[in-house]
């Protein structure tokens, strides 16, 4: 009988056996799980989960970003099922209910094709029915102005309030797997949502002008309004090199503290360089 050790009582020998036994299920046991997980991963991205480098196959990737007339990304992947897409589920249900054509109820399984429009898409959906065989357009999500799709403006709406560009985005949708968004859209789609902010802004800026002058008779009897005004550049550097190209001016009420006016200049613009450079 060995001593009574922290370990119990066991001999060295037995302790030494003890290790070599669980050392080797250790070893075992975690050799299972890599064939496994090898086995069962989908190379969503090619993350090195074991200690066995894993390296995808790039000979069939698509470098170049296919466009439509207007812009769209047509971009095809291999496979409809490869990836992630932003959908909206009561959109996508409401057009699964029926086929177009026999009125049978349609089923995801039965995508044979997908066609990419910046965050949208649009699903070809073959009805099984075989006296009908129709295929059946899906879309995966709500469009505006019949061709519109409405997340590729809240993709604009969100770029100008986060301040995000073109690489940002892209460099973010394809780390979630995504298809990336061309700049041709995301230009189109920020120029729609710019023209309603700045419509939105206007009407504020007329509200909150007439609030201040009510305000204004209401504690001084007159309409002489009192305003600040500050302006700033985008870039002024160690404050002493002003030659930022782009600079703002706002104008706020001293009632009610809110924006009546402002303005921005440029000391560049593309097309007027565009115009003198072709004559």
């Amino acid at each position: 009988m060995g001593k009574l050790r922290n370990n119990g009582f066991r001999t060295l020998k037995q302790l030494r056996k003890l290790v070599s036994i669980r050392e080797g299920q250790r070893k075992r046991y975690f050799e299972e799980d890599q064939d496994l997980a090898l086995k069962s991963l989908h190379t969503d991205h090619s993350y090195d989960v074991t200690s066995k480098k894993i390296v995808p196959d790039i000979s069939n990737i698509v470098h170049e970003e296919v466009l439509d007339n207007d812009g769209n990304n047509l971009t095809p992947t291999d496979d409809w099922s490869i990836g992630r897409r932003v959908v909206e589920l009561g959109v996508i249900a409401d057009h699964l209910q029926q086929c177009k054509h026999c009125g049978l109820p349609l089923s995801l399984h039965n995508i044979i094709d997908i066609k990419t429009y910046g965050l949208g898409s649009v699903l070809k959906v073959l009805c099984t029915n075989k006296s009908c065989g129709n295929i059946n357009a899906i879309p995966t999500g709500k469009q505006h102005d019949h061709k519109i799709w409405d997340v590729n403006t809240k993709l604009a709406l969100a770029a100008i309030d986060l301040g995000l560009g073109e690489h940002q985005i892209n460099g973010l949708l394809s780390i979630l797997n995504i298809p990336t968004v061309s700049h041709c859209m995301i230009d189109s789609r920020i120029r729609e949502v710019g023209d309603v902010i700045e419509s939105v802004a206007d009407q504020s800026m007329e509200e909150w002008t007439e609030r201040e002058k009510e305000m204004t008779r209401e504690s001084d009897g007159n309409d002489n309004v009192t305003v600040s005004v500050d302006a700033a550049w985008q870039r002024r550097g160690s404050g002493r090199s002003y030659d930022s190209l782009t600079g703002h001016c706002s104008m706020i009420g001293s009632k009610t503290g809110k924006v009546i006016n402002y303005k921005w200049r440029s000391k560049a613009c593309r097309i007027c360089q565009r115009a003198e450079t072709s004559g």
